[in-house]
């Protein structure tokens, strides 16, 4: 992928620590509160912090993941990886912060923002990548932290970060709205069976008092043949949304397909999830739509068919309030792991029986929000649609493009600054890379060394050799000719990070080392060696990164020529480059 010229890719470990701990002095007293924030306190919709809780220090002490404010947590263990359990960590009680040892910790440096290094890892992208460097067995896998250690990311100056977070949070705020907007929606429908029906266990007035069997038939026998070949829906649990208590899709199946195993129902019934935690979490919908009006699912589900004084509407949002779900939990029977609310419970549940023109009122109220429900999350699907297009347009710098061009002077003191401030640190990142060919693409107008127009002209593999051996390779010298000398260039984990996706031989390194010499990159040296088998001096191939007078020998040359010989002045000069 092809990078601007004022990015640079950066190794993650270069640019934030990677679960850092307390230092001594940092650990206050016992019964200091702290912040602690379990795995299930993360919102993987929008990845924030939501429902944080408070310890003592002595609690959190010893075996938790440590953090500050402005760290970023990244869930190492599957499925909250995938699915996108990751958050800036805010505002900390005295500071500190605790939470599940399943969180990786990106302390972020100043090269990099904490929301720039959130967007990159909460990319579908990357999450992809650090799913298949998975370790462990089963529902146990998790991200090493090998992984982020070798993970690199496109590094843009600090103000084009802030300002492609800022672009970000302002399409982030936009779902936010709309996500608040769709749960005053859920909302909604509670407050109108509340000002509809108030509590409808309570007897009050000239309500008839009864059962709910008395509003529905309970699973309902269904003993009408279908055809083998027929085409029915299909619901598994998995597609009732547990927050909007609708159906997400159906699936299309022939019925030989689960003509074993299955619970059957028609259009309007309403199906209420049996075991724990479906029920709890509120897997309870009205089936509509169905494939030739024959619905088929797991048999986990209890059915309610509205008999005629009733309304499918009312049962739904009967059975889904909390009040209701507590009292069915209550009911339970089986095992641990296995407990269902009995059919008994269902039959015998006691309630007012409100007016069927009541229910009916209520009803139409509940089609209109679940039509605006529906108008809601579309615009919400395309907002997040655009969110990802966005997010993958600012990681190859598509999204800040112009911004760039009517900022060069701004990015060019940016980028010395950020250089400067990696090597300091001794951090390893390289030039951005075109996708076939150019190696580190610098721009003309920023500051370089002498004689560094020419990486704009050298293929990628001789800018990474280029790179190990100028600013990876701490001797500054490699003696090709000593084969242990050679080797330990070529193979050292510190060393070839540049070069480690071209999986190329010594050889080639060596002719690389020729060619980048020839080009008047590095220098060719011959080093001294006494033979201790013949006590003789012998002189072995080496390469060096240049000096810096050797940076300018080549211009003040130009520039005697120039004094030598004055009639080359105002002839062509198309071989003396302005940069030397």
């Amino acid at each position: 992928m092809k990078l601007p010229n004022s990015w640079v890719e950066a190794r993650l470990r270069d640019v934030c620590q990677i679960n850092p701990k307390f230092e001594i002095e940092e650990r206050p007293e016992e019964d200091i509160q702290v912040t602690f924030v379990p795995m299930s306190a993360v919102d993987e919709n929008v990845g924030v912090i939501a429902k944080p809780e408070i310890r003592n220090y002595s609690e959190v002490a010893k075996g938790y993941t440590n953090f500050k404010e402005g760290d970023v947590l990244f869930a190492k263990v599957t499925p909250c990886m995938e699915n996108g359990k990751a958050a800036i960590v805010g505002p900390l009680l005295n500071g500190l912060g605790f939470g599940s040892t399943e969180f990786h910790v990106l302390r972020p440096t100043d090269e990099v923002l904490p929301e720039y290094l959130f967007h990159f890892i909460r990319q579908p992208a990357f999450r992809t990548r650090a799913a298949s460097a998975f370790v462990g067995t089963g529902g146990l896998q998790r991200v090493p932290l090998d992984f982020l250690s070798r993970v690199k990311l496109p590094l843009p100056t600090l103000p084009e970060q802030q300002r492609m977070v800022d672009v970000l949070r302002l399409l982030d705020d936009m779902i936010t709205a709309r996500n608040t907007q769709i749960s005053r929606l859920h909302s909604l429908i509670f407050l109108l069976f509340a000002e509809y029906f108030q509590a409808p266990e309570v007897s009050r007035g000239n309500e008839k008092n009864g059962l709910l069997a008395d509003l529905a038939w309970i699973n309902p026998p269904l003993d009408s043949p279908i055809d083998l070949q027929q085409e029915v829906s299909f619901l598994p649990m998995a597609a009732i949304d547990e927050v909007s208590g609708r159906i997400a899709k159906y699936e299309t199946k022939f019925f030989q397909e689960v003509k074993a195993g299955y619970t059957r129902f028609v259009e309007n019934d309403v199906l209420f999830a049996k075991i724990s935690p479906c029920m709890e979490n509120g897997k309870i919908a009205i089936a509509q739509g169905l494939k030739n009006g024959i619905g088929v699912g797991s048999t986990e589900f209890h059915v309610f068919r509205p008999k005629p004084n009733a309304t499918a509407e009312f049962l739904w949002a009967l059975t889904r309030r909390t009040v209701f779900r507590k009292m069915a939990a209550r009911a339970f029977i089986g095992t641990s792991g296995h407990q269902r609310v009995p059919e008994s419970f269902l039959k015998t549940y006691k309630l007012r029986i409100p007016t069927f023109e009541k229910q009916l009122a209520f009803s139409e109220n509940v089609r209109n929000i679940f039509q605006e429900l529906e108008r809601q999350e579309n615009q919400q699907f395309l907002l997040k649609k655009s969110s990802q297009a966005l997010v993958i347009s600012a990681f190859n710098g598509e999204l800040t493009e112009a911004w760039r061009a009517a900022h060069i002077k701004e990015i060019t003191t940016s980028t010395i600054e950020r250089d400067e401030s990696l090597r300091e640190r001794g951090s390893k990142f390289a030039q951005s890379y075109a996708e076939s060919k150019s190696t580190p693409t610098l721009q003309k107008d920023l500051d370089r060394p002498a004689r560094h127009w020419l990486l704009n002209e050298i293929s990628e593999f001789q800018g990474a050799v280029w790179t190990m051996l100028c600013h990876e390779w701490p001797q500054k010298l490699v003696v090709v000719d000593d084969p242990e000398a050679f080797n330990d260039f070529c193979t050292n984990e510190q060393t070839t990070w540049p070069i480690e996706h071209f999986n190329a031989s010594p050889n080639r390194v060596r002719r690389t080392l020729e060619q980048l010499a020839a080009l008047g990159l590095i220098a060719k040296v011959s080093v001294p060696r006494q033979n201790a088998a013949t006590q003789q001096t012998e002189y072995l191939t080496a390469f060096r990164p240049l000096r810096e007078a050797e940076n300018s020998r080549l211009r003040d040359a130009a520039m005697l020529n120039n004094e030598l010989n004055p009639s080359e002045k105002s002839g062509d000069k198309s071989n003396i480059r302005g940069s030397w």
